[in-house]
């Protein structure tokens, strides 16, 4: 008994050693050259116009053009539909009653743009274009502002950086994926959303329509306050960026972050991106929370420093932007939704009544099926110890639905697959998990 325990303990240990370390996607040159394309001055123009509205508060109506949030989203609009007539730029309106801190009815509406890819399925990059500010906030609430009457429109607040940064960070990557003349095999989607400092009104009426209109969407890249390098406590930061998903570990939105990492590991090398593990920093919130309510992949993008006295303040100005770094978070976007977009969908492993995973024929192995998924050569198989983050092994497989690692247990390991393109681009690894049993499910023994 002994020697067969010690036998496979041997075998599970020389697989382990023989398997592959999870290394960084080999890079695309078509997708260097998009990277290459962000420009630091363009991100700089459209700031500068956005900020020179005074204020973009969502309820700031007004008739002068040089004033308020419908010159802004004029703005955004045309610029938009300059960049290319792939790009199908609209405004996506919807009447609001009062509620909340809109005391008014009021049209409030996102400027939404479409790159038309040649699937159904969807992958969003996007910033919110409203600002708030107050002369007073108390910088111990993290820029949260309680007591602060949100409806006052008329209070200076250029938001340079919150959430002006994201703004034009999303129309930036907008620009130089619909003019890098690849054929995607998703459809993008970059979104400026309207009243997310009124309780992500804009990013919840979207995400509403996407649900009831079952919209096919792999992955939301938010961006909120991230042009800043400089925190409010002096630290210099402009080589790392933040980047939040929700629990639990294996939750979608956890492997959307996973996947951004990979590959921003390897297009951007000197520019690491920060896995947080919560939905947002806090006791705060952003448009991705809407989407993540209603069960699809969404992340958060941030700056590593903040700087809470440049938050819903006049003090949100220009001047407390780095460009550069700014332009080096919009490159980490790009990387990521180039790939996932002219990558195959990822695989489906779940038949419908639990994952396709199982004990193979000796009942020790790990037998992993899944669903072919269109357009894919092969499939990357990875695993890692349970209690651990991040994959740690990997095996490349064929063309192939079926995968069995012998001598490992399902019970101690986590297990994923990613569909591969011809050219090497890598879907979302797609995780072997079974959802938590209601508790009516559960069998009580032992009375």
């Amino acid at each position: 008994m002994r020697t067969r325990l010690r036998r496979t303990a041997l075998a599970a240990a020389t697989l382990l050693a023989s398997a592959t370390s999870v290394v960084a996607q080999a890079v695309d040159p078509r997708i260097e050259a998009i990277l290459d394309d962000v420009s630091p001055d363009r991100l700089y123009e459209y700031l500068e116009a956005l900020t020179g509205f005074e204020t973009r508060h969502s309820l700031s109506f007004s008739d002068r053009p040089d004033f308020g949030v419908l010159p802004a989203r004029e703005y955004i609009l045309e610029t938009m539909q300059s960049f290319s007539d792939r790009l199908r730029v609209e405004l996506d309106c919807y009447t609001v009653e009062p509620q909340g801190r809109i005391p008014i009815e009021a049209e409030l509406c996102n400027v939404v743009a479409t790159l038309p890819g040649r699937s159904e399925r969807r992958v969003f990059v996007s910033g919110h274009y409203d600002t708030v500010a107050r002369p007073d906030v108390d910088l111990r609430s993290g820029g949260g502002g309680g007591g602060f009457d949100w409806s006052r429109f008329d209070n200076p607040a250029p938001g340079a950086n919150d959430d002006g940064s994201g703004t034009v960070l999303t129309m930036e990557v907008a620009r130089v994926l619909a003019q890098s003349g690849i054929d995607f095999d998703a459809t993008l989607v970059f979104v400026a959303f309207v009243a997310e400092e009124e309780g992500l009104v804009g990013a919840s009426l979207l995400a509403s329509k996407a649900e009831r209109e079952a919209w096919r969407i792999d992955a939301v890249f938010n961006n909120d306050i991230i042009g800043n390098s400089l925190g409010g406590n002096g630290i210099l930061d402009s080589r790392t960026v933040r980047v939040f998903s929700e629990d639990p570990m294996d939750s979608p939105s956890r492997h959307l972050a996973r996947f951004i990492r990979r590959h921003g590991a390897a297009y951007m090398p000197g520019h690491e991106v920060r896995l947080i593990a919560r939905e947002d920093r806090f006791g705060r919130g952003g448009d991705h929370t809407a989407f993540n309510r209603r069960g699809y992949a969404a992340v958060r993008f941030s700056e590593s420093r903040e700087n809470y006295s440049r938050q819903h303040m006049s003090a949100d100005t220009l001047g407390g932007v780095d460009f550069d770094y700014l332009a080096k978070n919009a490159r980490v976007n790009a990387a990521g939704v180039a790939t996932m977009a002219i990558a195959p969908p990822a695989p489906v492993v779940d038949a419908g009544r639990g994952p396709m995973l199982a004990r193979g024929e000796t009942g020790y192995h790990a037998d992993m099926r899944w669903e072919r998924s269109p357009g894919a050569v092969g499939y990357r198989v990875v695993w890692r110890e349970a209690w651990t983050p991040d994959w740690q092994y990997e095996v490349h497989v064929g063309d192939v639905d079926r995968h069995v690692l012998e001598d490992i247990s399902i019970d101690d390991y986590v297990f994923g697959v990613a569909a591969i393109g011809p050219g090497g681009h890598e879907s979302m690894v797609t995780p072997y998990v079974r959802a938590p049993r209601a508790r009516s499910d559960i069998r009580e023994v032992g009375r």
